[in-house]
Formats: C-alpha cells, sequence, structure tokens
C-alpha cells in the first residue's frame, strides 16, 4: 500500500458501517412486514448477515491498522489479508440480499 492509501484506508470503514446499518434498518423494516403478513421469522437471516459483516468491518480495520504499523508480518501475507476481509463481506452482502429479495421482491414483481 502506498502512503496515501495507508492514510485514507480507515475511510473506507465507513462505507462497511454504512451496509452495515443499512442490514439493520432492512432487518426491523421486514420484521413488521413479516408481522403484518404472518410470514416465517425470515429476517433472522439479516442477523447472520450483519454479523458476517461485522467480521469484514473488524478484519478491513485490522488489515489497515497493520498495514500502518507494519507488524506483524504475518497479517501482511498476501494469501492471508486476501482471505481477512472479502470472503466475510461478499457472504455477509449474499445473505442480506437473499434475505432481501425474500420480503421486498414483490415490489419488483408488482411494478
Amino acid at each position: 500500500m502506498t502512503h496515501a492509501q495507508i492514510l485514507t484506508s480507515h475511510l473506507g470503514a465507513a462505507l462497511i458501517a454504512s451496509l452495515l446499518y443499512l442490514g439493520w434498518l432492512l432487518r426491523g423494516l421486514s420484521k413488521r412486514l413479516g408481522e403484518v403478513t404472518r410470514m416465517r421469522r425470515y429476517y433472522r437471516w439479516f442477523d447472520v448477515g450483519n454479523l458476517l459483516l461485522m467480521g469484514a468491518l473488524l478484519g478491513y480495520l485490522i488489515k489497515c491498522s497493520v498495514a500502518l504499523t507494519q507488524t506483524p508480518q504475518a497479517l501482511l501475507n498476501p494469501d492471508f489479508s486476501s482471505h481477512l476481509f472479502p470472503i466475510p463481506l461478499i457472504l455477509g452482502l449474499a445473505v442480506n440480499l437473499a434475505a432481501s429479495i425474500f420480503y421486498w421482491g414483490w415490489l419488483i414483481r408488482e411494478s
């Protein structure tokens, strides 16, 4: 990472935090919709997705902090750092997207 990337890397955490907030917002709205329509409690999948997004946020912050301090060197290994952040992010977004489509897909079909 270059010096500019290291110094601005913590700003990317705001993006992941906003995705996490959006997941919590959709969870609340989906829970209310499910109570009104008497659906099963599928909104709990948002909890799984949000937990994975929290893991991605933690992994991103660790990766940025390690890049800033250059210690420990094991965490800078590309094989390790490539699994620390993107895998929980992709899985969390996929779970939240699937739950959102399940609850709110009727809006697309109606239009």
